[in-house]
Formats: C-alpha cells, sequence, structure tokens
C-alpha cells in the first residue's frame, strides 16, 4: 500500500487523538515527540515495504523466462514471493 505524506501525517493525528480519548492511556509528557514517533513509524514501515516490493521485482525479473516458460502466475508468484521476503526480513505486512 502506497501512502503520501499528507496521508501519514493524517493518519498519525488521527491514531494521536485516538490515544487522548483513551481513558486507558493518559499522554502527560510531550504530545509532540508521540506523534513524531508515531509517524516516523509509519514512514519507516512504509520504506521497508517499499524496499521488499523492490526485492519481489527483481526475483521475478531474475526468473522472467522461467515464469514464462512455465506459465506461472505472476500476480500469485509476486503475492508469494513478497510474504517470504518479508518473513525473512522480520517484517509483517
Amino acid at each position: 500500500m502506497r501512502l503520501s505524506a499528507n496521508k501519514i501525517e493524517y493518519l498519525a493525528d488521527r491514531i494521536l487523538d485516538l490515544l487522548q480519548e483513551s481513558d486507558l492511556i493518559h499522554l502527560s509528557a510531550n504530545v509532540e515527540a508521540v506523534w513524531k514517533t508515531v509517524a516516523d513509524t509509519i514512514f519507516a514501515d512504509m520504506r521497508e515495504e517499499a524496499d521488499i516490493d523492490a526485492e519481489v521485482e527483481a526475483l521475478l525479473a531474475k526468473h522472467k523466462y522461467e515464469i514464462q516458460n512455465l506459465e506461472m502466475d505472476v500476480s500469485d508468484l509476486r503475492r508469494k514471493f513478497k510474504r517470504e521476503v518479508a518473513r525473512k526480513r522480520g517484517f509483517t505486512l
């Protein structure tokens, strides 16, 4: 999933709002630092997923002829490769 910077900032705002509305969580420290941590985490996850996608595309390109010769479903392979690469990196999709 691709998100714009504006959408990530919006999500960070919403997450912070939900945290502040919760009766179980009391933010007594720097709220700006919490917002920045949430936004930075989302950005980092998006970068990691983009890196995974790039690795998957490289794998597909490397095996392009084999995939064509065996008439394999590229979208199914892409999903399987992405799950496997993410698992090896310890990344949860």
